[in-house]
């Protein structure tokens, strides 16, 4: 059965990750991105501030309870948490003193069932090194047993490949990450605790060598799973705990470069801290409509909470607070540059490689349209998404944004028909309720918002959506696009936009413009590219 499974993943064309490096390889022919590099960042909170401050507390007042059911994830961030407020120390202690290693690194699954221990080991090493040097808090005994028992993962091999399958499968990235990050980590404390052994020396096993190869693939392809929900939080709150208590002064710098480049392309895709766009694993969430649900989000809303205002309420991070947490008590902030994304009309070209789905924004003054990409059969494990205009409104939810679908079930979208300030797809525009038209033609529908105005059309199996940068007249606009579902559509700036919204997966809809070809194969599109408009 084992080996039919594998069989039938390794002929799965969307699993190219998992059973070989081609799409690693297929960043090579692409010209990797030219990331700004910043310099002044603010430093983390003090310890101080931090034993009192309401997100530590959040978590550092929670029941602390061993699981019962099988996956035990979880308590060892409430420990974390209570030590840094110097609460229920004693218990802390004890608790960790009782407990054993509950199963074991890498993804869990029908063939590994007690799995996922990494999400546990990555934050005890991070109390490990937390606190190693205040007995008040973590005892001597509790860090010898913490260290020598719980962390499980030692020596110079790197652990990559997805447990029990022979060695044939890739493990994911987050659990890549989370596992030889942790094992790093309890080397280099084992190296300072007078073992002198070569397989606990960082530099001389290959442990620092193999992260840096790691980070410098990361920063160059970006995450495999972009914007995934929920596994992208995992990834970087993993690199947050090594740039944190890593040693290594080279590791901290290409930590920061990639999560400087990381932030920064955040804030780039995303509007008020809301984001829409695509994305890999788990296809269950394509049913969530909010915009503010994933991961990344919630980190960027501690960091930015933190620099606007210095401390904010739990309650202020919707979604994921044990993201927000992570974001908020480990060392690493943002350059400070970053928060001021200006207005400037610009389209944002994301490329993640053979195989993939790309990202399309089109942003400028009090709006940003984003396109919702397309899957690549199941084995891909991408989610499309709707094609959403958010606004300078505050709405979270994309029901309540103007926002086109696509025709049949979302796996059969290509939901790549964005360019600048307009948006075009096979399924009618979604109107936010209570939202009124100012003037209608036919299908055509024009409203007004503060500076703003958007125009719309609306038929079967057809939507569109489009900014203009000035004044319209409705009626000359319609006149102009009579024939607009034959795929071509005259702006009243004067640009002619030529389209397919039957294109396959894999073409971005947009053939030309202004008579000008434009590079539709979207597995060769740079990471990032910004288009000044």
């Amino acid at each position: 059965m084992r080996i039919l499974l594998i069989l039938f993943l390794f002929f799965s064309s969307g699993c190219a990750y998992y059973f070989g490096n081609s799409w690693q390889r297929s960043f090579k022919k692409i010209q990797p991105t030219a990331y700004p590099s910043f310099n002044e960042r603010p430093a983390r909170i003090s310890d101080q501030q931090l034993k009192t401050h309401p997100l530590v507390l959040h978590w550092a007042t929670k029941e602390l309870a061993r699981p019962e059911k099988k996956d035990q994830r979880g308590p060892e961030r409430l420990l974390l948490a209570k030590l840094i407020a110097g609460a229920d120390v004693e218990m802390v202690n004890n608790y960790l003193l009782e407990s054993v290693p509950w199963g074991n690194s890498g993804t869990s699954g029908a063939l590994n069932p007690k799995g996922d221990y990494d999400f546990t080991t990555v934050i005890l090493a991070a109390i490990l090194h937390r606190f190693s040097a205040d007995t008040t808090l973590l005892w001597n005994r509790t860090e010898e047993h913490l260290a020598r028992v719980l962390l499980v993962e030692e020596g110079g091999k790197p652990h990559t490949k997805t447990p029990k399958t022979m060695g044939i499968m890739k493990d994911t990235e987050n659990h890549i990450l989370m596992t030889n990050i942790s094992q790093y980590l309890k080397n280099q404390w084992m190296a300072a605790h007078g073992h002198t052994e070569p397989k606990y020396n960082n530099l001389e096993n290959g442990m620092e060598q193999f992260l840096l190869d790691n980070l410098e693939e990361l920063h160059t392809t970006g995450q495999y799973e972009f914007n995934s929900k929920p596994y992208e939080g995992y990834t970087i709150s993993a690199l947050l705990i090594l740039h944190a208590y890593a040693h290594s002064n080279a590791l901290k710098q290409k930590l920061e470069e990639v999560l400087d480049s990381w932030a920064w392309e955040y804030m780039q895709t995303s509007y008020g801290l809301r984001k829409s766009a695509p994305f890999r694993r788990r296809m269950a969430r394509f049913s969530s409509t909010s915009l503010t649900d994933n991961a990344s989000t919630s980190i960027m809303q501690a960091w930015y909470l933190e620099h606007s205002k210095g401390t904010f309420n739990a309650d202020e991070i919707e979604h994921n607070d044990h993201q927000a947490f992570s974001a908020l008590v480990y060392d690493y902030r943002p350059p400070v540059a970053i928060w001021d994304v200006d207005d400037t009309e610009r389209l944002l070209l994301i490329g993640h490689g053979k195989g993939s789905s790309p990202e399309i924004h089109s942003r400028g003054e009090g709006f940003m349209l984003s396109a919702g990409g397309f899957q690549r059969g199941e084995a891909s494990q991408l989610v499309a998404r709707p094609i959403v205009l958010m606004l300078n409104d505050g709405a979270t939810d994309l029901k309540q944004c103007f926002h086109m679908n696509g025709k049949g079930k979302w796996q059969k979208w290509n939901n790549t028909g964005v360019y600048h300030r307009f948006a075009v797809g096979r399924s009618a525009v979604h109107v936010p309720e209570g939202v009124v038209a100012s003037d209608s033609v036919g299908n055509w529908r024009l409203y007004r918002f503060q500076g703003l105005t958007l125009v719309t059309y609306a038929a079967n199996d057809f939507g569109l959506m489009y900014l203009p940068v000035a004044s319209v007249d409705l009626k000359k606009l319609a006149t102009q696009n009579t024939d607009v579902q034959k795929g071509v559509f005259y702006t009243t700036e004067g640009a002619s936009i030529l389209f397919d919204v039957k294109a396959p997966k894999g073409k971005w809809v947009i053939e030309q413009v202004n008579g000008k070809e434009l590079e539709r194969r979207t597995d060769k599109w740079k990471r990032v590219e910004v288009v000044v408009q």
